[in-house]
């Protein structure tokens, strides 16, 4: 079902701004991780929301319908058997890990949070697959080890160079030294 079929339908403003927000954030997200929410306390969920909010991952509630609609339209079709019963949507964009290692995490204290599928890096992937994503480096620690790769040949052939150079003054000097003598 298309915005525009929804549009015909008598459908209320709020739920089509609903879908508006969630079709932007999955047209940002670079890793969408739905889940089985069934038997969360809201505290739980609160806890569990509060721990995506501070690592920068969205953790959402949308309605399965909007969501099939969304996720067909974006080319998500293989995770449409996924979208049964309650569903709970987190979405990260920067770094596409960040929400299985909460999830993971969270998943550890409270048994009832399941992992129902991945969108990770616009590929759809199983639920087993957060043991392997979740360890995957930060985008941060990716880029410093990049760095001290390239840094690192740089850094030698400059101390290869300097020791030339402190070598060939240190014969010079043994040489003046000698002549003085």
């Amino acid at each position: 079902m298309s915005l525009a079929e929804l549009q015909n339908r008598i459908i209320r403003p709020e739920k089509l701004a609903t879908v508006e927000v969630f079709r932007e954030k999955v047209g940002r997200a670079s890793g969408i991780y739905l889940t089985d929410n069934l038997g969360l306390t809201v505290e739980h969920m609160t806890e569990l929301r509060r721990e995506c909010f501070k690592n920068h991952v969205d953790f959402m509630v949308v309605k399965n319908t909007f969501s099939r609609m969304v996720l067909k339209e974006k080319g998500f079709e293989d995770i449409l058997k996924y979208l049964e019963g309650p569903t709970a949507i987190a979405i990260g964009y920067d770094d596409a890990a960040a929400p299985a290692r909460i999830l993971d995490k969270f998943v550890q204290s409270h048994e009832n949070l399941k992992i129902k599928g991945i969108i990770f890096d616009g590929k759809v992937l199983p639920a087993s697959e957060i043991t392997a994503i979740k360890d995957l480096p930060t985008r941060d620690q990716a880029l410093s080890g990049l760095i001290g790769a390239i840094y690192g040949p740089v850094q030698g052939f400059y101390n290869v160079i300097n020791a030339v150079l402190r070598d060939f003054v240190s014969v010079v000097d043994q040489i003046a030294e000698k002549k003085k003598a």
